[in-house]
């Protein structure tokens, strides 16, 4: 076995980390090599000594140091760009301290707002006003004075935003001549109030069941 051979396997072998079948010709060749003897020796007293030496504790303030020079770096590089970046830099610099009260502030005073909600009160003045619905049906105000002579009959109207009948059709089928007479001498004579929605009045449509009774009695 070669000197450079057994020089390369010292170490491992003295730290354990060799077989047995691979410590034995290394073994055999320190018993007649003195130079590989002496190299032994000197590679357990380098391991001996690095072994007995105490470690060495970084200074307590070393990361802020290393902080610091970092910015003043960073500083340095951004000044040599140009100035815009330079200005945007030193106002972040101010800015940031400031962010986070800032920004705690606000919350605060946004959740102290919506506790205190509650306790306002508003008193409005109701007593002028019209109570309107989203939407009013066409109403019937006033019937015809006169006798309707023909037979019962259900008539579909049109009531526009006056409250006149604007068109009329008989959904059961078409009536004689003296029955659509009658229905519409009877419309003539009746009153409606128009539909509304949002308080505004609109044409509308309604079922008016006309029956063969005397409406003036």
């Amino acid at each position: 076995m070669k000197c450079s051979q057994v020089r390369t396997s010292l170490s491992a072998m003295n730290d354990w980390r060799l077989c047995e079948p691979e410590r034995a010709p290394v073994v055999e060749h320190l018993a007649d090599c003195a130079d590989c003897q002496r190299y032994e020796r000197e590679l357990k007293f380098v391991s001996l000594a690095l072994r007995e030496t105490r470690p060495h504790r970084p200074p307590v303030d070393l990361t802020y140091r290393l902080r610091v020079l970092a910015s003043h770096e960073r500083a340095r590089m951004i000044a040599g760009s140009d100035w815009w970046s330079s200005i945007r830099f030193r106002l972040s610099q101010i800015w940031r301290p400031l962010a986070f009260p800032a920004v705690g502030g606000f919350f605060a005073s946004l959740l102290a707002f919506a506790m205190l909600v509650p306790s306002f009160t508003v008193h409005a003045n109701t007593t002028n006003d019209v109570p309107v619905g989203l939407y009013t049906k066409v109403a019937l105000v006033n019937p015809s004075p006169f006798a309707f002579d023909g037979q019962d009959v259900m008539v579909e109207l049109t009531i526009d935003q006056t409250g006149t009948v604007s068109d009329y059709s008989v959904p059961s089928g078409p009536l004689s001549k003296d029955d659509m007479r009658a229905v519409r001498n009877f419309l003539i004579f009746t009153s409606f109030k128009a539909a509304t929605a949002f308080g505004q009045p609109v044409t509308s449509k309604m079922l008016l069941n006309i029956s063969h009774i005397d409406v003036g009695s």
